[in-house]
């Protein structure tokens, strides 16, 4: 038996849980692997998941601050950005350089507000 952690679930509240999961199915092509009346777990990349919660239903309820931004990384920054330009998603922040990381960052909003981020390393951290 192994004690290492095997993956993990990033819970966020929402208040039309239907037009999020439209978004996080449709327009980030996550593969839904839960899906229960009041909450949706989506595959990421292998053991890194989202879930939506009804915040009406869940343990934590939705409100108006966001207080949290989700990150994800990949090779081909520029894809994603025409990818969801052409699905009408306004970005915040087109894609640009942060040298202080050495990567290239780019902000959007989840329809109703998590602020979400795609960057690309241009010198992977600790050579990886």
């Amino acid at each position: 038996m192994s004690h290492e952690i095997d993956g993990t679930i990033t819970f966020f509240y929402y208040r039309d849980l239907d037009a999020v999961a439209t978004f996080y199915e449709g327009v980030m092509g996550f593969e839904l692997v839960i899906d229960v009346d009041f909450a949706k777990v989506y595959r990421v990349y292998e053991g890194v998941h989202i879930g939506l919660v009804d915040g009406e239903r869940g343990y934590v309820k939705a409100a108006d601050d966001k207080p949290v931004m989700l990150s994800y990384y990949t090779d081909d920054i520029d894809w994603w950005h025409q990818h969801l330009k052409d699905k009408g998603v306004r970005i915040e922040q087109p894609p640009q350089e942060a040298s202080y990381l050495q990567m290239k960052t780019m902000l959007f909003r989840d329809p109703e507000g998590y602020l979400l981020e795609i960057l690309q390393w241009l010198k992977k951290p600790n050579g990886k």
